[in-house]
């Protein structure tokens, strides 16, 4: 997915506002991990809503706004106790979706641009936006034009459970119910994390070598009302040259929840570029390719 040169300028945004990275937000490589960096393009999303659709669409008994599909680009690592400057750009508006793209600053940089499909979600199906949200997102596009990216190809949601070669469950936990009572949306993130660190950990990794997530492109399949075991799987979907993608999914009982592809590269541990799969960690991730179909390419 090329990404259109404004979305990484803050004068395009319609709303900005700073945030302080915190030490909790820290992983092990030590820098803010990507699930809460994912929490901060969700908090500009919610600010941009709450300001365009008002205090009495901040949380809902009935219809919920909701992403259907968000693509996550991690352009740069974020570090503490440096604060990020979150903003955020409604792009378009349709009668059962609105598209916002959000963008984080750090020290002058841009360190992330998220792409949001949101809609409207009740009675266990995506229905039409509500007419009085509608009017208000219509109302409040900007009529400035700006370019915009096809979406890729989804994720591999056609793929069995048991075309993925990482399988685990995790329990489910108070915590990952959002104000509204359903598995909230960086639950769902945490979810594909711990199954794509599960799936890594078999590879073969030179210690001077690093790997970094590029990005997160989630599909949200429904929303699920309290709290329950989930199962999750992963599998490698392909390998590049200095990078492969893992696919995956979340599912309680017969339901999937969300279906996810994320690309990682593989960079220098010092210099932090880019560094290419040597055959030694190709072979290592042979029996990490999902079956059943699930490839979109074979090793190369």
């Amino acid at each position: 997915m090329k990404m259109p040169a404004w979305q990484t300028e803050p004068e395009h945004y319609d709303l900005r506002h700073t945030v302080a990275l915190q030490y909790a937000h820290l992983d092990t490589i030590r820098h803010a991990n990507n699930v809460a960096v994912h929490g901060l393009h969700v908090e500009a999303r919610i600010r941009y809503q709450l300001g365009v659709l008002g205090q009495a669409h901040l949380f809902s008994d009935r219809v919920l706004l909701r992403p259907r599909r968000t693509i996550t680009h991690f352009l740069r690592e974020t570090h503490y106790p440096h604060d990020v400057t979150c903003s955020a750009r409604l792009i378009a508006v349709t009668d059962q979706t609105y598209r916002l793209v959000t963008a984080l600053f750090q020290r002058g940089e841009c360190v992330g641009v998220q792409d949001c499909l949101m809609g409207a979600w009740h009675d266990d199906r995506w229905v039409d936006l509500p007419e009085d949200v509608h009017a208000a997102l219509a109302h409040n596009l900007a009529a400035e034009d700006v370019p915009v990216s096809d979406w890729p190809p989804n994720p591999p949601a056609q793929v069995p459970m048991t075309g993925y070669p990482a399988h685990s469950e995790i329990s489910g936990r108070y915590a990952d119910l959002d104000p509204d009572a359903v598995i909230g949306e960086l639950a769902l993130s945490r979810y594909i994390e711990q199954s794509r660190a599960g799936t890594l950990r078999p590879i073969r990794n030179d210690p001077a070598l690093g790997m970094l997530v590029a990005s997160v492109d989630l599909s949200y399949h429904r929303w699920h009302h309290g709290r329950s075991d989930v199962q999750v799987v992963c599998g490698v979907d392909r390998i590049g040259n200095s990078s492969f993608a893992l696919a995956g999914a979340a599912v309680v009982g017969p339901a999937r929840l969300v279906t996810a592809r994320t690309t990682m590269v593989l960079v220098d541990g010092h210099t932090r570029k880019p560094t290419p799969i040597d055959d030694a960690l190709r072979a290592s991730m042979k029996p990490l390719f999902i079956s059943d179909g699930g490839s979109t390419s074979s090793p190369m």
